[in-house]
């Protein structure tokens, strides 16, 4: 039979849990995109665009439990129970491979800025990489989470993990949170080195790569450091419900990062008229003067 009860929550835990997932999941990622699709005034590169859209399902597959009536009370259907599972246990690599390649994007623009270059190599067959990557990654997470389940209906349930249903494999789940977590330290690891790259450039070139961009960098980073110890909390203190509520708070986390930029706050107050002008997709302070050029760079693939 399967642990029982090895996350100790509560009531209002699981409620808050909940919530967390929601509520950015059914409506502030789904208004963050629609105010991206929609608007001609803001642009994101679709690296962006996939990361909102791959927590809005993490999002909805954390509530399964709660559209079947089934977060307390009797264990859920196996099939229900085991499909919730290996979508979450996917969440390390596929969350972690979102976040790198966003990053990822960042570097290569803000690196070719400084350089005042543009990206060189294949963008089209890059930009399909970076984006079906992390949905790969869920595939095979998802397919072997399954594989143990089937072979093992008995580790599958509910109790185990208090606020969704798990698999109990350690050497599934620790393969998995390993996996998330060598890919949080390379996103790490580069937005350091594109953290030194802006600074260099600001401190030679005064204005040209504004400081508003390597603050959301640094506070996404921040986030990604928090990741990276609840994965290891999670492994050596598993009875605690903190790394679970924290690693809800994601999508919430992404939202007050990027869903303030000033570009995204004219665009939801509509009926403000304000002159035209031209942001930056990740910093959002105006382009003006001789700025102009090396600005639209970073706005134009970022």
């Amino acid at each position: 039979m399967a642990s029982v009860n090895i996350v100790k929550g509560t009531k209002e835990q699981l409620v808050a849990f909940l919530v967390l997932n929601l509520w950015p999941s059914h409506f502030g990622l789904p208004l963050l995109l629609a105010t991206i699709l929609l608007s001609r005034k803001v642009h994101r590169h679709p690296t962006f665009i996939n990361l909102c859209t791959g927590f809005i399902l993490v999002g909805v597959a954390s509530c399964l439990l709660l559209y079947a009536g089934k977060t307390t009370g009797p264990e859920p259907s196996k099939e229900l129970c085991l499909f919730q599972a290996s979508i979450l246990y996917g969440f390390p690599a596929f969350a972690s491979l979102l976040g790198f390649m966003l990053v990822l994007q960042m570097f290569l623009v803000v690196r070719a800025s400084a350089q005042k270059q543009v990206i060189r190599g294949p963008q089209a067959l890059r930009l399909w990489i970076m984006l079906a990557t992390p949905y790969l990654a869920l595939l095979i997470s998802m397919a072997a989470t399954i594989a143990v389940g089937v072979a093992r209906p008995e580790s599958v349930s509910r109790d185990r993990r208090f606020f969704y249903c798990s698999v109990d494999s350690g050497i599934l789940s620790g393969t998995l949170a390993a996996a998330g977590a060598l890919v949080l330290i390379a996103t790490l690891a580069l937005e350091i080195w594109t953290l030194v790259i802006l600074f260099k450039n600001h401190k030679v070139n005064q204005g040209v790569l504004e400081l508003s961009l390597p603050i959301r960098v640094m506070a996404f980073g921040l986030y990604v450091i928090i990741a990276i110890s609840l994965s290891l909390l999670s492994v050596t203190s598993p009875e605690s419900p903190i790394p679970d509520l924290v690693i809800a708070s994601a999508a919430t986390v992404i939202i007050l990062i990027f869903g303030t930029q000033r570009d995204i706050l004219r665009a939801l107050c509509f009926w403000h008229k304000e002159p035209q002008l031209k942001f930056n997709q990740l910093s959002s302070a105006p382009v003006t003067g001789s700025h102009v050029s090396q600005k639209s760079k970073v706005s134009e693939s970022v």
